[in-house]
């Protein structure tokens, strides 16, 4: 008999912030195939990872669980193989599960991690254990099956020039169909038609390298965007701000960039994503063909955003302004009937608990993500009150007067960009956020409170003015209540068995 549950698909892209998206306001960028998953779902307007760096944000959202739980804190560390996962979980419930490009997540072995043994190595959350079928793809165009295609190696060695300096971008010489993007189209496509299980049902990580660096796209998609219609942020000048800022503003040379260059990257970063956007429409345009879109929940996201020149900086950083943590978040249920937006606050670790409820699979102790499946049900759901990002490691973070090397233009390739440095996560953080505030406190004694109604940049910082006590204190009292409830819960207390509740009710 066929399983009738939903397939779960998880669109998911690299370094791209809400605001690049037509349905977050953006001008000049128009995403025909999204605009069009969003006609048939909700747009979440409030999106926001947990962690604004790849693994630590991938790790906490496949676990359900926030980074500093999982002791991920740094973008070269995986996932405890000991912890449970989305697809381990799935794969459990008779779910066929497949990751189709970007790994950055899972290890692929269990010697890479803690010391020590796994108790039961068969059940550990390793890449290859929990994922039925796995096509990996690399930043530049290496995907699983074309590594040995002329075309495809030229366009990667190609993309790798733009690699190497905090503003390298260009036109890729290579045709759309020997590039990353448009292979994993082909990759997807070819396992919904050919490589799964119809039988079962499916969950499918469509995990797209783009719109992350290298900053290169071919054409059409490199002149599809006039720089000279592309919009730049406010500036920001650093005043009241923590250090870190102006920091990270002069290790990528950004003290040196004009108004033109910035709407140059801008331009090419949105011909990137619109390529994925193009892709997508095959994408879906199979599943449509198939009959099986009916019956899946897509999800499309990224993992963390990229400033792109607001606040004077670029790429990601160990910071929580909106343009490195607000995500794009886009739901297609079946026979969903709501509203086609909502200002709901939702995380990235809320999607393994929406997608277990969704496939009616119980939710795994530990999990600390909120699921939202009643809401896409439309049944009674009480939304978050606010969300909390994590960010640094522990140590003091470098400051201006440290400084004694760094990039002299943003095309200087010998120091590669600052937040691929270990030093540029130093120094600890974490960010509470309702829709009208945002309080950042960092484990230096610096610290960022932000009004979002009236300062939607966040440009000004309130941290120190009296007028906003008040304000702060409730926003720092919130954020210890949420470490207190975000303590880990495993392992789960079974040593005691006898209960208040249980002796109550027998001498009542």
């Amino acid at each position: 008999m066929m399983d009738s549950r939903p397939n779960l698909l998880l669109i998911q892209t690299d370094q791209q912030t809400a605001k690049t998206l037509s349905l977050y306001g953006n001008p000049v960028l128009q995403t025909p195939a999204l605009e069009r998953l969003a006609e048939r779902g909700v747009v979440f307007e409030f999106a926001f990872c947990n962690y604004p760096a790849c693994s630590p944000s991938r790790s906490s959202m496949f676990t359900g669980r926030y980074a500093s739980t999982i002791g991920v804190h740094a973008n070269h560390m995986m996932i405890n193989p000991a912890e449970v996962t989305l697809p381990q979980v799935l794969k459990e419930h008779g779910y066929q599960t497949a990751l189709i490009g970007k790994n950055h997540a899972f290890m692929e072995n269990t010697k890479t991690y803690y010391p020590g043994e796994i108790v039961e190595p068969e059940k550990a959350s390793v890449l290859r254990q929990v994922f039925d079928y796995v096509r990996l793809a690399d930043h530049g165009h290496m995907v699983d099956g074309y590594r040995d295609d002329p075309e495809t190696k030229a366009a990667h060695a190609w993309s790798h020039t733009c690699w190497v300096s905090p503003m390298g971008h260009g036109t890729n010489p290579a045709r759309p169909e020997k590039c990353g993007s448009y292979l994993l189209g082909d990759t997807m496509m070819d396992y919904l038609e050919n490589q799964r299980d119809p039988e079962k049902p499916f969950f499918t990580w469509l995990s797209f390298p783009d719109p992350h660096t290298p900053y290169q796209a071919p054409e059409p998609y490199a002149s599809m965007i006039d720089p000279a219609e592309v919009p730049l942020p406010p500036k920001d000048k650093f005043e009241g701000k923590p250090e870190r800022q102006l920091v990270a503003h002069l290790m990528d040379a950004m003290d040196t960039v004009d108004d033109d260059l910035m709407r140059k990257v801008r331009a090419i970063h949105y011909g990137m994503i619109r390529f994925i956007d193009d892709t997508l429409a095959r994408v879906i345009a199979k599943m449509d063909e198939l009959g099986i879109t009916d019956n899946t929940v897509i999800v499309f996201t990224s993992d963390h955003g990229d400033s792109m020149g607001a606040h004077g900086l670029i790429q990601k950083h160990n910071m929580f302004y909106d343009s490195f943590t607000h995500v794009p978040f886009i739901v297609a249920s079946p026979g969903y009937k709501g509203d086609k937006r909502t200002n709901h606050l939702v995380e990235l670790i809320d999607i393994m608990p929406t997608f277990l409820d969704m496939a009616g699979i119980p939710i795994p102790p530990g999990v600390q993500g909120k699921s939202f499946a009643f809401y896409l049900r439309g049944q009674d759901y009480t939304p978050r009150e606010y969300v909390v990002i994590e960010s640094g490691e522990v140590g003091e973070p470098l400051r201006v007067s440290d400084i004694t090397v760094r990039p002299e233009h943003p095309f200087d390739d010998r120091y590669f960009v600052w937040c691929a440095y270990r030093d540029a996560w130093v120094g600890k953080g974490k960010s509470i956020r309702t829709l009208e505030w945002k309080l950042n406190i960092y484990a230096n004694g610096e610290g960022e409170l932000y009004d979002l109604m009236n300062d939607p940049n966040e440009l000004h910082n309130c941290f120190d003015d009296p007028t906003f006590t008040s304000i702060r204190s409730g926003l720092e009292r919130k954020l210890l209540y949420w470490t207190m409830e975000k303590e880990d819960r495993l392992p789960l207390n079974t040593t005691v068995k006898l209960n208040y509740s249980e002796v109550k009710t027998k001498h009542v």
